[in-house]
């Protein structure tokens, strides 16, 4: 009997305990959410974020999703601050690699057209025709930023790409003699087009004839303009790889994706190489900006392990710069999110699992850890809405080095004209 009453006073003492270490545990995005920094006003933090870069020579600025207006805001006034005495050049996603040179006066704009000629026209719309981001288009159009295009997406400069080609050198002329600038020029609208009929023979001849006229530049004395037609070819090479692998299947989409990052990295590499002295804030989106996708878990289908498969742009950047990689993620804890084209919209309502609902718990307007300070975090997993407002388990401090959060995003809205 006695035994019997120690054994149920040990089960007892043992639950009470269990229950006094319960009450003792807070969830990880609770306790990360008690690390940020709060201030009720976002120019606040632009100070501990400075702190936070200064050794860095690339800055990555993201953003959770390309339709969030209070986002590019901050982004555009954060820029601002930084680039107070002209640190930085800043590189977008959404502009070309030619459009920046030609725009930058690098290169002379030869047969584009002089109305194309302007950031809000060779930037994306979905940055460059918003309010929130007009201050920005307007410090770049007014020459107080100095700027550069990363991206192998189509702009408007590739629609003057071949002429500007044969424009630029007699010798590439000689290449597009005869029928080869008219069949040059039909593959090439179908691919900026992204025509899904486009043959594997068509996809061949353009990448044959790219290829000629880069041995056609080779003669070319001025060198950095042959650099940057090379670069040019590149991108154009890169695009036509997404084409000939399709947009329609799951698994060339995502390849695809891969492409384009490497691309754009490749673009920022060439730029930071051909200008050693300069230092550069990236325009882009938090999933791009990740340094190790492959540490945070997709977890839906038909995929579950996605990115895994990943590398992407801010991954190839810590590659080639170990160490001077300062990657910013952008998040919210509720408003909503919209493209300045449209009058909808859709509201943000964070996981209750998420950091971000743990973040709004707090009740602060805004928000920033510096996860680099944070070493014991870096193998702690948590749950975020960082990637487009979908809540996501991982390690994400492998993949960004700090976190901007704010309480209300809101969609983006069109510039008044």
């Amino acid at each position: 009997m006695k035994n019997i009453r120690l054994y149920t006073l040990f089960v007892l003492l043992l639950m009470a305990g269990e229950v006094i270490i319960s009450c003792g545990t807070q969830p990880a995005e609770k306790q990360l959410a008690d690390q940020f920094m709060a201030f009720s006003d976002e120019s606040a933090s632009f100070e501990p974020i400075k702190a936070a870069i200064k050794d860095k020579r690339i800055v990555i600025l993201g953003e959770a999703g390309h339709a969030d207006g209070r986002t590019f805001e901050i982004k555009s006034e954060l820029i601002e601050y930084l680039n107070a005495d002209n640190e930085y050049d800043v590189v977008l996603e959404g502009m070309g690699f030619l459009d920046g040179a030609v725009l930058q006066g690098v290169l002379p704009p030869l047969c584009i057209d002089s109305n194309y000629l302007d950031v809000a026209n060779c930037w994306n719309a979905l940055w460059s025709q918003t309010k929130e981001a007009s201050l920005l288009v307007e410090a770049m159009r007014s020459g107080k930023v100095r700027y550069w295009g990363m991206d192998c997406q189509p702009s408007l400069s590739d629609y003057f790409f071949i002429p500007y080609l044969m424009a630029s050198s007699p010798n590439v002329s000689s290449v597009l003699e005869g029928n080869a600038f008219d069949s040059l020029m039909a593959i090439h609208d179908r691919i900026i087009g992204m025509d899904t009929t486009l043959t594997d023979n068509e996809l061949d001849y353009f990448e044959a004839k790219m290829n000629q006229i880069r041995e056609a530049l080779e003669d070319e004395t001025d060198l950095e303009k042959k650099a940057i037609l090379d670069m040019a070819i590149d991108n154009a090479l890169a695009f036509s790889g997404q084409v000939r692998l399709g947009f329609t299947k799951w698994d060339a989409q995502n390849e695809g994706i891969n492409i384009r990052d490497r691309q754009m990295a490749e673009n920022v590499i060439w730029y930071l190489n051909r200008y050693p002295n300069r230092k550069v804030i990236i325009w882009t989106a938090n999933f791009h900006g990740a340094k190790q996708i492959s540490q945070i878990n997709y977890g839906k289908e038909p995929d579950p392990d996605l990115y895994n498969k990943y590398v992407l742009c801010g991954e190839h950047l810590e590659k080639a710069f170990p160490g001077q990689v300062y990657s910013l993620a952008f998040t919210s804890g509720g408003g909503s999110e919209g493209y300045f084209y449209t009058n909808d919209s859709t509201e943000i309502v964070p996981d209750s699992t998420s950091m971000e609902f743990q973040l709004r718990q707090r009740g602060m307007e805004y928000g920033f850890c510096d996860l680099n300070q944070r070493k014991d975090w870096t193998d702690v997993v948590f749950n975020s809405t960082i990637l487009s407002y979908d809540c996501k388990s991982g390690k994400w401090a492998k993949a960004f080095d700090g976190i901007f959060y704010m309480k209300e995003n809101h969609k983006a809205h069109e510039i008044a004209r």
